[in-house]
C-alpha cells in the first residue's frame, strides 16, 4: 500500500516522504484482546467493577461496552445505574450510587473530550470534522443535535394538502367518524322533517275542524 499524501508527518510511522516501505495506517483489532474465560455474566457488582466500567464509558461512552468488559450485561449495568440515581435522589449511598456518579462524570469526561475535538477540527486543515459530529450527535443527541423542522406541505391548487400519509388504521378510523357523523346529521334532519310534517298535519286539521264548525 502507497504512503498517502498530504498527512502529517505525526500521523505516520516515519517522516514524510522517508523510506520505509508500506505503512500500516489501520489499528489490529485484535491488538490487547484476551478472551475472559466466564462462563456466564458477573450479577453482583464490586469495586472493582465499577472502575472498569466508569473507564471504558470514557473511553467509549457505549454503556454495552464497558458491560463487557466488566464481565457482565447492559441489562444488570442498567439496573445498577436506575438502583444508583434512585438512591442518590434520597440522598443515599452505597456502591451503586458509586457507580452512578462515576458514570455520570466518565460521560462528562468524553463529552469534553468530543467537544474539544471538534474545536480542533475547526482549525486543523488535517482532521475531518464528520466523523466527531456523527459521533456526537449520537452519543448525545439532545445537546448536538438541531430539530429537524417539518417540511414544508405541498399545496395542491391552493386547496390544501395534495396528499396525506396515513396508516391503514387511520384511514379505516376516519373513514368509520365520517360515517358515523354522516348519519347522525341524516338522523337529525329526518327527525326535523317529520316534525316539520307533523305540525303541517295538525295546522290542516285544525284548518278543516274551523272551516266545519263554521
Amino acid at each position: 500500500m502507497a504512503r498517502p499524501r498530504n498527512l502529517p508527518p505525526e500521523l505516520l510511522d516515519g517522516p514524510d516522504g522517508g523510506e520505509g516501505g508500506d505503512v500500516p495506517l489501520a489499528p489490529d483489532p485484535l491488538e490487547g484482546y484476551e478472551p475472559t474465560g466466564l462462563r456466564g455474566p458477573r450479577t453482583s457488582l464490586t469495586p472493582d467493577m465499577v472502575l472498569v466500567i466508569a473507564r471504558e464509558i470514557a473511553r467509549t461512552g457505549v454503556l454495552r461496552s464497558a458491560a463487557a468488559r466488566a464481565g457482565t450485561t447492559e441489562d444488570c449495568v442498567g439496573q445498577w445505574l436506575r438502583r444508583g440515581k434512585d438512591a442518590a435522589a434520597r440522598k443515599k449511598r452505597s456502591l451503586y450510587t458509586q457507580l452512578y456518579m462515576e458514570v455520570e462524570y466518565a460521560r462528562a469526561h468524553r463529552r469534553a473530550y468530543l467537544i474539544n475535538l471538534g474545536e480542533r477540527s475547526v482549525t486543523d486543515r488535517h482532521m475531518n470534522p464528520r466523523f466527531v459530529t456523527w459521533l456526537m450527535s449520537v452519543t448525545e443527541p439532545k445537546e448536538f443535535t438541531v430539530p429537524r423542522e417539518a417540511a414544508p406541505t405541498q399545496q395542491a391548487n391552493g386547496l390544501g394538502a395534495a396528499f396525506d400519509l396515513v396508516t391503514p388504521e387511520d384511514a379505516v378510523k376516519a373513514i368509520e367518524t365520517k360515517l358515523r357523523r354522516f348519519l347522525e346529521l341524516e338522523d337529525t334532519r329526518d327527525a326535523l322533517f317529520a316534525k316539520v310534517r307533523a305540525e303541517a298535519e295538525q295546522g290542516e286539521q285544525a284548518d278543516g275542524a274551523s272551516s266545519e264548525g263554521a
